[in-house]
């Protein structure tokens, strides 16, 4: 699995991106899946540090379900709003739930754009 070189995430971030791809690199996905995760997990924890740094997550959304799950919805908003089409958005909110998963968190239950599944 190849993970490219791009900046680095803040701490507590750039610990739990390391700690994610050493958990994927064992799961039983194809190579380009697993890049794909790591790819949007990156984004996603990169957006998170951007919105906790202004304040607008609250509690902790990497450690807490219920602020995780503000955390997955405002990132699905800002992907809405970003222009994004429905199947990456799903994509997107696919890995995060992988990742809160492997943290040992959970699903987040945010809805998926194209069907309105949880």
């Amino acid at each position: 699995m190849t993970v490219r070189s791009r900046a680095a995430l803040p701490q507590p971030y750039d610990g739990m991106y390391a700690a994610y791809a050493t958990a994927l690199s064992g799961a039983r996905l194809a190579e380009s899946s697993k890049s794909r995760y790591l790819n949007r997990v990156r984004a996603f924890l990169t957006w998170t540090a951007e919105a906790s740094a202004r304040g607008a997550l609250g509690r902790d959304p990497l450690g807490d379900m219920a602020a995780a799950v503000g955390a997955a919805h405002g990132y699905q908003c800002h992907l809405r709003d970003g222009g994004y089409a429905p199947a990456t958005i799903d994509g997107m909110l696919a890995a995060v739930d992988d990742f809160y998963a492997r943290r040992g968190i959970g699903a987040t239950g945010a809805r998926r754009e194209r069907s309105g599944s949880v």
